[in-house]
């Protein structure tokens, strides 16, 4: 998005504004919080001890000069050098200032009631840490400790949630992460006293802010990360609830703060509001930490798509590595006595350095756009580097033994000189192939870890699942380029099409100006590309090589290192080049192999059998307006008509069904489909586009993407349909329209979701001993794309075992005969109950034959289509 449009609507305006003020006062708070730390710990020596602790003006711990001074616990603090004491913050300041030697006059009202006056000498914190526990670190490792945990790891937590939220400001989830984020600012383990007593109220809200954000935070990540779970989908107002409670906490912990430090005459009422929400807050931060792991590994259950199981495995992975790690440590090591992270500085920077993973997952989830597995993520990071680095080390070891024996030989006194030069040049001629050979080792596993990041036959899975729902060329092209980038490793690649002339750059991916590359048809490539069908290496070090060859002139070698092809690989069709694909050199460095060529063949099949399909679809949608229907042109059109009716039938529990369409003319307007749609339903479609031929065929085409586009983000029925008939509207011609039924089958509940846009209501047998009933959908509204705006009703229905539900055009019940009589509806139902007993494809073929044998050799004068719902189970 380009800088001047970021706030161009006010709703981006207020997220980032919302965003600027968030990040301002997080990192005002960690610069004051590493300020106070350091004025605190490193100059302890200038600080005063205590001599006794406060809550409110309430005396706890009273140390040793304190007890002298007549100061019992549970005293109340009147006032402190004159000064009537309102709150602990007071005492802050008094502290932060003062020096030891000095003296501070107290006023104390005793437990029996009486007050009295005490004097009490602030001494420094000892310079022999061996006479009592030091409170702050003493030594470089403790330093270093303190450095990472008040500054180092919050500011990366910080400055990494921040990220993720300039990248996807209008996420909820990247904000949870954000706030999770934030939440190691609360790590600092100095007390309040060391904070600079004019930022204290930042300390003190922002501190309780982030703390009581946190759990919740998490708790609604697992709740909605990467789609809705299904706790939120049976109690969508429970994250409300959990919102209401955390705001409600928030506000109590707030006020009773504000009375500890600033007022506290309203200690007595606060204490009583805190003696109630905080173990309701602690629990509940429990229950919110543990519903995360449990929404989580629900999910990867019923997750609706391969990319959503991913993200959550890696999140999980993150969390066990990251949370279990500071579980693990300080939580389930002390407690068995096997060892104390206090006593371990190797155990306690081992904890830190894995509870990274945790922030680098939570925002490696959410901001990438295609999450890998998590093997792959480890085979691509942590394999690769031990393998690299074994390699280095290896070569060392294999070095340093290298040099040790000849060392000892060299200096064997029973070796003359001519023989001691020749094991020196023996030896550093053994370096140089030691060298070569940790090369090649090396060159290898940049190979296995570049190269075979993915299998071939997940790669194929992908691009063919892909490509078939892909009919325009440019998202073609772009997918096939990004997956053969993503898989080998190479930025520089060009697809090259012929088009009606030359062979011309159509996409090309690291590779700036192509526009001119052009390859005429009778090239020397494109002639041996044409010749080989093979995928072709490009050596421009190989004078010998086929670039140099007579038929390869210098322009087409310019143009070649232009698109600093390494292979190219033809794209054919039945034995005639449509194009190839120029691919760079890999980043690995190492020459394309027989296994990459063997995948790269197999892409280039499919990618070309897609970019004919896609092809043919074009060119029928440009020039149907302006050829007559050719012979060739409509077997064209009914060979793609065919390609989009439904290839396979997706398998439904419970639910036996077929369809058929029988066109009158070589293409026609009928249309069905079925769609497997989110949590297991079956998306049934059918419909009966008005006029006959392309025109028909060509809206019924243009209906089937605006369905499939649709069911694919919208669940709103009506709404679905609504959009379907405005984009048909838009895209058709005043003149058509279509009758058009759509239907979601949920085999849980056998319940039918349903809209009828003008089409014939589909028929319900429903079978009772002796006794049929006969029910109709007809709940909708107007056909599609005859009306700019339409609105829609949704139908529903409730199936039962052994129901019959027959969908049709009225090409079969207006089936005519030679008299021009209509077999008719009622003929049509009569015919069904005869079928109680059958199969749906035997009740369909029955009810086609019946539709036939009525016309009687009659000519078909329209479309024919029939789907058959059976419920067995």
């Amino acid at each position: 998005m380009p800088t001047h449009s970021i706030f161009k609507d006010g709703r981006t305006r207020f997220i980032y504004a919302i965003l600027f003020i968030y990040a301002g006062i997080a990192g005002t708070y960690e610069v004051v919080n590493s300020i106070s730390t350091a004025i605190g710990n490193f100059n302890l020596r200038n600080q005063v001890q205590a001599p006794f602790g406060l809550y409110g003006n309430l005396i706890e711990d009273p140390a040793m000069a304190a007890r002298h001074a007549g100061i019992e616990k549970g005293d109340t603090v009147q006032t402190i050098n004159q000064q009537p004491i309102i709150g602990m913050a007071l005492w802050q300041r008094i502290r932060w200032y003062a020096h030891p030697g000095e003296t501070i006059s107290l006023l104390i009202r005793k437990q029996n009631g009486t007050v009295v006056h005490a004097e009490i000498p602030l001494e420094g914190y000892p310079r022999d840490w061996s006479v009592e526990d030091p409170p702050v670190p003493t030594t470089v490792p403790d330093h270093i400790f303190v450095l990472v945990v008040v500054l180092v790891i919050p500011l990366f937590c910080l400055a990494l949630g921040l990220w993720v939220v300039f990248a996807r400001p209008f996420d909820p989830n990247a904000w949870f992460v954000l706030v999770l984020l934030t939440y190691p600012q609360a790590f600092n383990p100095g007390a309040f006293r060391w904070w600079i007593p004019a930022w204290l109220v930042l300390r003190l809200y922002w501190h309780l802010a982030i703390s009581y954000l946190a759990p919740p935070a998490l708790f609604l990540l697992g709740l909605l990360f990467p789609e809705r779970s299904r706790l939120d989908k049976w109690l969508p107002w429970l994250k409300w609830l959990v919102v209401a409670f955390t705001g409600a906490s928030m506000t109590a912990a707030f006020i009773s703060e504000y009375s500890v430090w600033y007022d506290v005459s309203l200690l007595p009422r606060v204490d009583a509001i805190d003696r109630f929400v905080d173990p309701l807050f602690a629990w509940s931060s429990i229950f919110y930490i543990g519903l995360y792991w449990i929404l989580l590994v629900d999910k990867i259950r019923t997750a609706s798509s391969s990319d959503a199981r991913r993200r959550l495995q890696v999140l999980i992975a993150g969390s066990v590595v990251g949370l279990g790690s500071i579980l693990v440590v300080w939580g389930i090591l002390p407690y068995f006595g096997i060892a104390d992270p206090n006593n371990s500085r190797s155990l306690l920077f081992l904890s830190i350095v894995l509870m990274f993973f945790f922030p680098l997952t939570l925002g490696y989830v959410v901001i990438v756009q295609r999450a890998m597995d998590v093997r792959l993520i480890l085979r691509q990071s942590l394999q690769y580097t031990l393998a690299r680095r074994g390699v280095v080390v290896l070569q060392a070891v294999l070095s340093a033994i290298l040099f040790a024996v000849l060392a000892a030989v060299v200096t064997a006194h029973a070796i003359n000189y001519e023989v001691t030069i020749l094991l020196m040049g023996a030896g550093v001629w053994s370096i140089f192939l030691l060298n070569g050979a940790m090369h090649r080792v090396g060159g290898f596993i940049d190979h296995r870890f570049f190269r075979e990041t993915y299998h071939a036959d997940q790669i194929l899975a992908e691009l063919a699942e892909k490509v078939r729902t892909i009919v325009e060329t440019k998202p073609l092209l772009e997918t096939v380029t990004q997956r053969i980038s993503e898989a080998l490793h190479v930025q520089p690649i060009a697809i090259l099409l012929n088009g009606d002339g030359p062979y011309r750059p159509a996409y090309a991916l690291g590779i700036e100006t192509i526009a001119d590359l052009a390859f005429p048809d009778n090239a020397g490539t494109v002639h041996r590309l044409k010749r080989e069908l093979q995928p072709l290496r490009v050596y421009f070090n190989d004078a010998n090589g086929w670039l140099y060859s007579p038929e390869i002139n210098a322009d087409e070698r310019q143009r070649l290192l232009a698109l600093r092809a390494e292979l190219l690989l033809p794209l054919a069709v039945r034995g005639d080049l449509i194009g190839f694909v120029a691919l760079g050199q890999k980043r690995s460095e190492v020459p394309y192999s027989g296994s990459d060529l063997r995948l790269l063949n197999s892409v280039a099949t499919q990618t070309s059998l897609a970019l004919e399909v896609s092809r043919l679809s074009e060119t029928i949608s440009a020039h149907v307006a302006q050829r007559e229907r050719l012979n060739r042109e409509l077997e064209i059109a009914r060979e793609v008509q065919e390609k989009l009716f439904p290839q396979r039938l997706p398998t439904v529990r419970g639910l036996d069904y077929s369809a058929e369409c029988r066109p009158a003319r070589e293409v026609g307007g009928d249309y069905y489909d079925f769609l497997e749609l989110p949590s297991g339903k079956l998306g049934i479609a059918i419909g009966d586009i008005s006029g006959k031929g392309i025109g028909a065929a060509l809206m019924m085409a243009n209906l089937q993407a605006c369905l499939r586009s649709q069911a694919a983000s919208v669940r709103d029925l009506p709404e679905l349909i609504s959009n379907v008939n405005r984009m048909v509207y838009e895209a058709s011609s005043t003149n058509r329209y279509a009758t058009f039924l759509f239907a979601e089958y949920d085999p849980q509940s056998r319940r039918v979701m349903f809209v009828n846009a003008g089409h014939n209501a589909p028929i319900v047998l429903r079978t009772s001993g002796a006794r049929s009933e006969i029910f109709r959908w007809e709940v909708g509204g107007a056909v599609i794309g005859l009306l700019p705006h339409a609105s829609y009703e949704k139908g529903c229905f409730e199936l039962e075992s052994g129901d019959t539900v027959v969908l049709f055009t009225d090409g079969i019940s207006e089936s005519e005969n030679a008299e021009e009589e209509e077999w008719g509806e009622e003929s049509l139902i009569a015919c069904a109950t005869t079928c109680s007993e059958l199969t749906a494809r035997e009740v369909l073929d029955r009810l086609m034959s019946a539709a036939v044998d009525f016309a009687a050799g009659a000519p078909q004068h329209d479309d024919m289509t029939l789907i058959v719902l059976r419920i067995v189970a």
